[in-house]
């Protein structure tokens, strides 16, 4: 949602951190892969790799020039190749910070392909134009579901005060028609989709514990701008 870009950008540079130099991880590196290009390492999530395509030469990007990069740079760059790639703007808030969140940890494209899956378009292409974003809107809770995880499930209907037992049948369904909890179920099935996602990386167990525990902050972040969303506005 388009008021939500600059809370957004402090949530994941906040979860990425400083400069950080790891050689075993790929985007430390401006090729891209382990041992391709410079080691240069990240910093505030900006890779290695992403800084080659920001100037355009992988042999350019240094250690120096890594660490002088500045936070004001860095929002800069999330916002032209994640945010607006991904249209967070015209998403609703939650989904906004799902999709921009893992799209920066991971790749736009795989973000925006676990939605499209989500809300039944039917050839995926990584890219949200005005059939994705229709469909978003539109989705039914019933086709939403299957998507979601046991535990997450769980959590859901937890939060519409239903009896957990991770199954989405009639009785949740008609909770979260009367609860209206479209975007929140899709909050959901983001996270089991995002969750699957880190579970097949290769190096998910040497840094799995790390994307989890992001999940699990982007989810609740997501549920913050929900409820934000939601509140009355101040009377003046």
């Amino acid at each position: 949602m388009r008021n939500n870009l600059s809370k957004s950008l402090d949530f994941t540079l906040a979860a990425e951190g400083g400069y950080q130099c790891n050689k075993a991880d790929d985007g430390n590196w401006s090729g891209g892969r382990v041992g391709r290009g410079n080691l240069a390492g990240t910093k505030y999530g900006i890779s290695a790799a992403l800084m080659a395509l920001v100037v355009g030469s992988v042999a350019a990007v240094t250690p120096s020039m890594m660490r002088k990069l500045t936070v004001s740079q860095a929002r800069d760059i999330a916002t032209e190749r994640f945010w607006r790639v991904m249209r967070c703007d015209d998403l609703p808030a939650g989904i906004d910070v799902m999709l921009f969140d893992f799209g920066f940890n991971s790749t736009p494209e795989r973000a925006v392909r676990h939605l499209q899956a989500i809300v039944d378009f039917k050839n995926p292409d990584g890219l949200i134009g005005p059939d994705t974003l229709f469909r978003v809107e539109h989705i039914q809770p019933a086709t939403i579901a299957p998507f979601i995880s046991h535990d997450y499930a769980e959590q859901l209907q937890s939060w519409l005060g239903v009896s957990p037992d991770g199954h989405i049948g009639p009785l949740t369904l008609a909770a979260a028609a009367a609860q209206q909890a479209h975007d929140v179920m899709l909050v959901y099935a983001l996270a089991s989709q995002q969750e699957a996602a880190y579970r097949s990386f290769k190096k998910f167990p040497v840094f799995g514990d790390g994307w989890l525990n992001r999940l699990e902050a982007r989810v609740a972040f997501a549920h913050q701008l929900l409820a934000a969303q939601s509140a009355p506005a101040a009377v003046a």
